[in-house]
């Protein structure tokens, strides 16, 4: 369950989420509609004709800390086929406090803010694969009756490896991309590249069908990929970090206050 906990932790699907296409105009209005000329500069790594992604992963900036700039609070989110799936998570951002927290799979959640860490898991979308008795076994996870879910809180839990945040386009570094313009992000200043070279140049990879995305002129974020595979079915995959609301989180005091209470339990046992 340890191992449970910590791969669930920190790394984005999503219905309905918009692609980052050049047909596709953004909540803002950019698009095909609102790109402009090539940049006459571009962030370290990238230029007109393709991105050194590991020029841009050594820069200290992440999607987990500089969109925070940009807004209050925001999602890293990943539409993917559901049987095709790489990435757990879909996180969101309290730009001011750096709350975190994760969406994740089995309608379980997790929140993390400095050293606290909370966990919550609904017994009844458990998957067969994860019995029940194996979560009531384990000391780290307490089971509240009333609401019929698996709960976990530490103060001091530090840390969280490995982190799945910004692993998400990791799967568009295998292919060759080509500036196409400029454009506007939900008012974030992008560089809007198209797919130039679907061969990838590394051999676990899929050879893609067609594919863009849009790279922070400012920071050299991705801040949006929209992805399709040469595959059956031709799965796609559409990536975005966009502003959206910090979720309620009330259900973070409940787990403090059962794991609180079983503590003060095993304190007097």
């Amino acid at each position: 369950m340890e191992r449970r906990a910590l791969l669930s932790a920190l790394g984005v699907g999503v219905s309905g989420l918009a692609g980052c296409t050049d047909a596709t105009p953004d909540a803002d209005g950019s698009g095909s509609n609102g790109q402009s000329e090539l940049p006459e500069e571009y962030p370290d790594g990238a230029g007109p004709d393709g991105i050194d992604f590991s020029t841009l992963e050594s820069d200290d900036e992440t999607p987990l800390h500089a969109p925070r700039d940009h807004w209050d609070s925001y999602a890293i989110v990943l539409d993917e086929p559901p049987d095709r799936r790489r990435v757990e998570g879909d996180y969101y951002v309290n730009s001011s406090t750096g709350e975190v927290i994760s969406d994740l799979r089995y309608g379980a959640r997790d929140y993390r803010n400095g050293d606290a860490y909370a966990y919550v898991q609904p017994a009844d979308e458990l998957p067969d694969h994860q019995p029940h008795d194996e979560w009531e076994s384990d000391p780290q996870f307490t089971y509240h009756d009333a609401i019929g879910a698996y709960y976990r809180y530490d103060p001091h839990y530090g840390q969280i490896a490995p982190m799945n945040i910004g692993r998400h386009t990791e799967m568009v570094e295998p292919y060759g991309w080509e500036a196409v313009g400029t454009a506007t992000h939900h008012g974030v200043p992008v560089v809007t590249y198209r797919l130039s070279d679907a061969e990838p140049d590394d051999s676990r990879a899929t050879p893609a069908v067609e594919g863009s995305l849009r790279l922070g002129v400012e920071d050299g974020i991705i801040y949006a990929f929209d992805l399709t595979l040469d595959a059956e079915g031709e799965p796609r995959y559409a990536y975005a970090v966009r502003p959206a609301p910090f979720p309620d989180h009330e259900w973070v005091e409940t787990a403090r206050t059962v794991s609180g209470s079983t503590d003060a339990a095993n304190d007097s046992a």
